[in-house]
């Protein structure tokens, strides 16, 4: 992977901001603008920056309101609104590049410094997901904002186009334990099981890429610890403690569409350019093959999955 070089004015603008905000010092207006676009390097590497040194000196303070405002702030500014269907998608997605960016730097930082404590690792990570948390109603998915920022850096992380959780700094290493535990305590309070769909739980488990960092590391905890336990949660709940083939989940999804195949379908609809225009989508939903869904055939899959937990 080529290294990045840092437009180092941009990153100095960003390092300021980040300062203040830790500080609590931010003015919102500069702040909320500067938070529009963070698509650029910089803005993840000056976080990094900032809550790696501060997490030496100083207890971070919690992070998650203001980033929460200061986002809300953002959308609405540029976009005159903050109603998730009409912001454009490169908005959405330039929040998850920051958030992924960000884990990414976090662990590469702290593999190069292995000496440091534990509890400045954790510091750091908690104010990873403090901004998680304030930018999730602001990412991909819209349900996100419902859930947990524990789910949003999952799905940051998932839908990035470089796989660091396979990097060799990023597996079995102390800053991708401590992050692996850290992220499994904050599943396992959340309640819901591998089968609900909008679970941080089941994205866990549906998750290819976490599930490969998962088997990759698993070895490296004790059976008591939470990744240990999220784990085997995982995977009792999914194949009943055996490695099969996801039939169980995909069946339960299909059920699951059945009482929400008939939901009105949104009136309005982000454009490329990112104004909103009335839907083509008819407020009727269209029933292809797969949607005319048989009652034989129902009734076979609800079989199927009564077997399986049986």
């Amino acid at each position: 992977m080529l290294r990045v070089r840092y437009n180092l004015v941009r990153l100095n603008v960003y390092e300021q901001l980040f300062e203040s905000m830790i500080k609590g010092e931010h003015c919102e207006m500069v702040a909320a603008s500067l938070l529009t676009d963070t698509r650029w390097a910089e803005v993840s590497r000056a976080f990094v920056n900032c809550v790696t040194s501060n997490s030496c000196t100083n207890t971070l303070r919690p992070l998650a309101v203001d980033f929460g405002r200061l986002v809300l702030r953002a959308a609405e500014t540029a976009f005159g609104t903050s109603r998730h269907s009409e912001i454009p998608s490169w908005f959405f997605q330039n929040n998850e590049c920051f958030l992924a960016s960000c884990l990414h730097k976090l662990l590469l930082a702290y593999a190069q410094q292995p000496a440091l404590a534990p509890h400045q690792m954790r510091q750091a990570f908690e104010a990873l997901f403090d901004a998680a948390e304030g930018l999730k109603p602001f990412l991909g998915l819209n349900y996100l904002a419902r859930s947990t920022s524990a789910h949003a850096l999952m799905s940051a992380t998932a839908n990035a186009r470089y796989d660091f959780l396979k990097s060799a700094e990023c597996v079995a290493s102390a800053p991708a334990l401590c992050f692996a535990e850290m992220l499994a305590e904050r599943i396992l309070h959340q309640p819901g099981s591998a089968l609900e769909l909008e679970s941080p739980l089941c994205f866990f488990a549906r998750s290819e890429r976490w599930q490969q960092f998962a088997e990759r590391c698993i070895d490296c905890f004790s059976v008591d610890e939470a990744f240990a336990r999220l784990y085997r949660r995982v995977v009792q709940q999914q194949h009943g403690g055996k490695k099969q083939p996801g039939l169980f989940l995909l069946a339960s999804a299909f059920l699951d569409t059945e009482a929400k195949e008939n939901v009105p379908a949104s009136p309005e609809r982000a454009s490329r350019r990112g104004t909103t225009r009335p839907s083509v989508t008819p407020t009727k939903t269209c029933r292809s093959a797969i949607h005319k869904r048989s009652q034989p055939f129902v009734k076979l899959v609800q079989r199927l999955l009564s077997g399986s937990k049986a």
